[in-house]
């Protein structure tokens, strides 16, 4: 099945000048679609699980729940200035968001093929970034705290 995949995008990729069928794989798991019917709508489907699985975990931390001991241990390590940046991602990836449900309504291959090339350039300028503040997430587990006045938070 992955072979009628990457033979109908990269037809549907000359025509539309998409990217490459390996990177779009990399990316965004687009070997892992069943069948080649509505192929660029199910290709856009796979953005839409990618960047909302993002999206989910940068509002958590933009808003973390005060009952979340990791969001609220996380957000204090990080300045306004990074806070602020992180919003920026945030923003773009909602605004994938919203503009892959304006294309699904229009349901016009062109659209489809336009918003895909769109996706998958947004990604490449987000993903350094993104990676760099996950890093630093991860990094404030191994720095020392008052345990104390974390679980303060709690009760």
């Amino acid at each position: 099945m992955p072979k009628d995949i990457q033979t109908e995008y990269e037809k549907l990729s000359k025509k539309y000048k998409l990217p490459k069928y390996h990177d779009m794989d990399l990316v965004f798991e687009i070997s892992t679609i069943e069948n080649t019917n509505f192929l660029l709508r199910n290709i856009i489907g796979k953005i839409i699980e990618k960047t909302e699985y993002h999206t989910k975990f940068l509002e958590e931390f933009i808003q973390p729940d005060a009952a979340s001991l990791s969001g609220m241990h996380e957000i204090r390590f990080f300045s306004d200035d990074e806070k602020h940046k992180i919003y920026i991602l945030y923003k773009k990836l909602m605004k994938l968001n919203r503009n892959a449900v304006e294309v699904d309504l229009s349901q016009e291959e062109g659209k489809e093929a336009d918003f895909i090339l769109n996706a998958f350039n947004t990604w490449q300028e987000m993903k350094d970034e993104l990676l760099s503040h996950v890093k630093k997430m991860k990094e404030c587990w191994e720095k020392e705290t008052n345990m104390e006045e974390e679980l303060g938070y709690l009760g």
